[in-house]
Order: C-alpha cells, then sequence, then structure tokens
C-alpha cells in the first residue's frame, strides 16, 4: 500500500513530504482551526490579548461601567486633544515610576528600562501629534466666523454694483 503524501508547498517550493491525514494534508498543513465547537467559548475570548490595541470594540460588547463612560466622553475635537495631552502625563509619569522602581532592585534590569524608555518616546512622539492637531484646530477656528465679515464682502460688493451702474 502507497503511503499517501501531503503535498503541501513548502518555504523552498517544494511538496511536503509527511505522511497526509484524512483530508489529504499532514498536521502541519491541515489548514485553518475551525475554532471551538461550543458557540459560547467564542464570545469575550481574551486569550491572546496582550495590550489592546488592536482589540476590535463594539458598543454592545460594554460593560455597564464603561456605557456610563462612554456616554461622558466628549466628542468635540478640542477636548479630545486637550485629553490626550492629560492622559499622556499620565502614562508617562507612570512609566517614569516603573523605571524608578526597576533602578532601586538590587539587580536592575537595563532591558526593562530601555524599553519602557523606548515607550516614553512614543508617548511623546503621540503628544507631537496632538499638537499639531491643536494647532490645526485653532487654525479652523481662527477661520470661522460669525459672519458679520461675510455680511460686509456683500455690502460692498453691492455698492460697487450700484457705483458702476451710476
Amino acid at each position: 500500500m502507497e503511503k499517501k503524501l501531503c503535498g503541501a508547498k513548502t518555504r523552498n517550493s517544494g511538496q511536503c513530504k509527511k505522511a497526509a491525514l484524512e483530508n489529504g494534508r499532514c498536521r502541519l498543513h491541515g489548514g485553518k482551526s475551525t475554532g471551538p465547537k461550543d458557540r459560547t467559548k467564542l464570545e469575550g475570548n481574551k486569550n491572546a490579548l496582550k495590550h489592546g490595541l488592536y482589540e476590535t470594540i463594539w458598543e454592545d460588547t460594554l460593560t455597564e461601567e464603561e456605557r456610563e463612560l462612554f456616554a461622558q466622553v466628549s466628542t468635540e475635537p478640542t477636548a479630545q486633544v486637550e485629553n490626550g495631552f492629560k492622559l499622556s502625563d499620565i502614562r508617562i509619569r507612570r512609566m517614569m515610576q516603573r523605571i524608578k522602581q526597576e533602578e532601586q532592585k538590587e539587580k536592575p534590569n537595563p532591558a526593562v528600562i530601555r524599553a519602557i524608555e523606548e515607550a516614553i518616546t512614543r508617548v511623546e512622539m503621540n503628544k507631537v501629534s496632538l499638537v499639531r492637531e491643536s494647532s490645526r484646530l485653532l487654525e479652523v477656528q481662527g477661520k470661522k466666523s460669525d459672519g458679520s465679515l461675510d455680511q460686509l464682502v456683500e455690502i460692498l460688493a453691492r455698492a460697487r454694483k450700484e457705483h458702476i451702474r451710476s
């Protein structure tokens, strides 16, 4: 009896020579996982969540406390930028405290200190973008008028037309 081979394409463009399972592929090339069979285990799976930067959040998944906070968050651009500044400063302060704690240890780990310093740099870069955004908002707000300048322009245009007619 001939052993059936997997035949999947390998990194070196050859074919996999491992024994095939029932689905025609070896255990390494068996295809995508079908996931948990019990649907209740799919909801709220946070096993691979490390920091939450790429986490998808929908309003129906919020806790009651988060719903209250969600309702309180201002959507006004200037308030958002201001809150970003405040949170960045708090985050930097916490990171500086972690560096201080690490330095006070008997054997401080320079890799940990370096990683925190790199994170502080990223937060500072975020603050720079907030400064830019803040200046753009100020420019836009400065360009907005109460309409009196537009009314003056219209009055002058009418006066020119009347002057040309006469």
